[in-house]
């Protein structure tokens, strides 16, 4: 071999190792994503029901208004103005005003579950496909029949749609600390 070629064999050497060096690094593996992904807080899912209970909105609504007035969630007072009014009650601090017309709680977020996939983009990206589940707050895991049952009347989707869970879009990014969650969508 003479030694033009060999020098060029050496320089590629070279050159294969140090970009594989600039680029390498661990690649990102299920419990690093699953564990980049936990710790990404999802914001709350907002539920909305009517602050005035409707007087002919059938047997399941009523009953619904009655089991949360009853357990002191929302207090319902009549006005001679605007009929029957309903307000956060002592065991609903989770419910808060929304204008005269609404109360909204938190009914939940959305929490990582599995990942079905990781694919590296290249050396220092990845993208990952993550199931995504529901994860009821206490409050409205405790009365979901009555929201639900209000939700329907006012034909708004109930939350048992979020129930069957969802895919996600995870894009990771290395750096010289090692990998971080750019974003989840």
């Amino acid at each position: 071999m003479s030694w033009n070629r060999f020098g060029s064999l050496c320089v590629l050497a070279a050159l294969a190792t140090i970009s594989t060096g600039c680029s390498g690094g661990d690649p990102l593996d299920y419990e690093t994503a699953m564990s980049l992904v936990k710790e990404r807080q999802t914001d709350p899912v907002k539920l909305t029901i009517s602050a005035s209970p409707p007087a002919h909105g059938g047997a399941a609504v009523t009953d619904a208004y009655v089991r949360l007035m009853d357990a002191h969630v929302i207090n319902c007072t009549t006005t001679e103005v605007m009929g029957k009014i309903c307000q956060p009650g002592p065991a609903g601090e989770e419910i808060t005003p929304v204008g005269s017309a609404e109360l909204s709680l938190n009914a939940g977020h959305w929490v990582p579950s599995t990942i079905t996939s990781i694919s590296r983009s290249t050396g220092s990206s990845a993208t990952a496909e993550v199931r995504m589940r529901f994860e009821l707050s206490p409050l409205y895991r405790d009365f979901e029949e009555s929201f639900d049952a209000i939700q329907v009347w006012a034909g708004k989707s109930p939350i048992e749609n979020k129930k069957e869970g969802k895919m996600a879009h995870a894009v990771f990014q290395r750096y010289e600390d090692g990998w971080h969650l750019e974003s989840l969508t």
